[in-house]
């Protein structure tokens, strides 16, 4: 059976002029108990001295509250100590707040063993509110911090300040969070808001204490991120242009400016045409695998894929379908999503590399354009999809997805197209390839959540089409070109056939949706 080792507090006051009582926020602990416990996830607590949980006064239950929280309570009257637990007998170590963690677990040296073990171990960490307080003495084996580098979320200064309990912690938690290298999200003041970085999972703030017991129990089944339970929708228009047969894994699409369709199928290897009207056929066949697809300044098709032989490759379709491996690239690993940069330059993503590639189709080169840890894998095994993946450049910015973290990047063009510094612009998304319009709205395919959402200038995020518009597995999307399709975007799927529907893999398909604002030609 799954098990998990809750962590909470043994100090039940503030240190300081105004020894007021503290302890752990009771409905922190107590939903993700309850929540984890349906689950059928047995559960141990422990704590620095053992004995009763302090329960901070203020987070008192009310009479309904208590009496669905009463499993929970009463687990609390009696903790383990820290000193005494091992952590192979645990899957996941969770972290509970309130401020009485502030006080002990930073510098508690069983609690920092616990956290390196389950860490080296590959286990899920999580912790809410100010249960990463827990966190920020915690190291690796060579002395890295362990929030270093890791996107992640707490209790914030501002969240801090309105409470009127900055001035009596020992120090503000965001702010030693931000300090010791962490990306730090902060949301709004009570703000339902969860954060996963890899094993690593944190909540902000008691409302949040749900969502991170969904969070968990879907990372330890090997569940998809509930990531989008939450977000606005607003169906438009759809109707489906072309149905492929069951096991066709279209992957990528370009439309000219005649107002066809070019769909890589990518294990077949091959380039369909598709008009408008609906009917396609094959177009060109590159041997290998065909993924990311553009077109040139003279109207040949680029495909990133491989070889007959495995090697990485840029083929070059003329108009009459006639292929040519244009550049190989021995020490690329997966190519994946392209987009034209400047001249006869293109941007090509590495999904397993965590680089993205330039390469000068004139030139017939190939370089590494930026290798950085945001375009890279997480340490965590699920869920097992690409890392960098759709790139498209709006405003002289590079907007990269990086569908295994669920991040999407912005990377700013310095005036030589040379790259600037890698930023996060949101969390929490799941997209694999995406399209401007010209107001600078983002749509994106979320392939195994089968969807397409469209995100605001703004990061506001909201559901456009789902698998009732035909969206199971959908992979990648274009707007129109024509006067008459220019406000339509066009979807591929492959039927689920990364995550099949219960009711099995469907047809591929090229879906049209009617989203009403002209899309941005790539190279504007």
């Amino acid at each position: 059976m799954t098990k998990v080792l809750v962590i909470t507090t043994s100090h039940d006051h503030f240190d300081g002029a105004n020894p007021h009582p503290t302890g752990v926020w009771l409905e922190e602990f107590a939903v993700p108990y309850i929540e984890l416990l349906k689950s059928g996830i047995e559960l141990a607590i422990a704590s620095p001295k053992g004995g009763e949980m302090p329960v901070d006064p203020r987070s008192a239950p009310t009479p309904e509250q208590e009496q669905v929280w009463q499993p929970a309570i009463e687990a609390a009257k009696q903790t383990g100590k820290l000193a005494e637990v091992k952590s192979e007998e645990f899957d996941a170590i969770f972290l509970p707040g309130g401020h009485g963690p502030m006080f002990d677990l930073p510098e508690d040296l069983d609690l920092q063993r616990l956290l390196r073990e389950f860490h080296d171990a590959g286990k899920i960490i999580a912790a809410v509110c100010h249960g990463p307080a827990g966190l920020v003495s915690a190291t690796l084996a060579d002395g890295t911090p362990l929030v270093k580098g890791k996107v992640l979320t707490s209790y914030t200064y501002s969240e801090e300040v309105a409470a009127k309990l900055d001035q009596e912690v020992p120090f503000i938690l965001e702010h030693r969070l931000r300090e010791l290298g962490a990306q730090f999200i902060a949301g709004e003041n009570k703000a339902d808001h969860v954060e996963h970085d890899g094993y690593l999972i944190t909540g902000q703030n008691p409302n949040s204490s749900s969502s991170i017991a969904r969070a968990l129990v879907a990372a330890l089944n090997q569940w998809l991120p509930p990531i989008f339970i939450s977000t606005s929708e607003a169906i438009v228009p759809a109707h489906t242009v072309a149905e492929f047969s069951v096991n066709t894994f279209l992957e990528n699409i370009t439309i000219n400016e005649d107002g066809e369709l070019f769909v890589t199928s990518f294990e077949e290897g091959k380039v369909y045409r598709v008009t408008s009207a609906g009917t396609f056929k094959e177009f060109a066949k590159i041997g290998g695998n065909a993924a990311g697809v553009a077109f040139d300044r003279q109207g040949n098709l680029l495909v990133a894929g491989i070889t007959d032989d495995k090697t990485p490759a840029v083929f070059q379709i003329d108009q009459n379908g006639e292929v040519k491996t244009l550049i190989t690239l021995p020490d690329a690993i997966f190519l994946n999503g392209m987009t034209y940069l400047t001249s006869d330059r293109y941007l090509i993503a590495d999904s397993f590399k965590g680089a993205i590639w330039e390469v000068n189709i004139a030139k017939k080169t190939a370089q590494v354009w930026l290798q950085h840890e945001r375009l890279s894998l997480s340490e965590a095994e699920f869920p097992p999809f690409p890392a960098v993946n759709g790139l498209k450049i709006y405003r002289n910015t590079l907007y990269v997805s990086n569908t295994q973290r669920q991040q999407l990047i912005r990377i700013p063009l310095n005036h030589d197209f040379t790259p600037g510094i890698p930023e996060l612009f949101l969390t929490n998304v799941n997209l694999d390839d995406f399209a401007f319009d010209t107001q600078g709205n983002l749509y994106a395919a979320t392939h195994v959540y089968n969807s397409v959402v469209r995100i605001a200038p703004d990061g506001q995020i909201t559901t456009i089409a789902q698998a009732e518009q035909g969206m199971t597995g959908n992979t990648a999307l274009a707007f129109g070109r024509t006067s008459g399709d220019r406000t339509s975007v066009y979807v591929t799927t492959n039927g689920g056939m990364s995550l099949p529907p219960s009711t099995g893999v469907e047809p591929a398909k090229v879906v049209c949706l009617e989203v009403g604002i002209e899309g941005l030609v790539l190279g504007e």
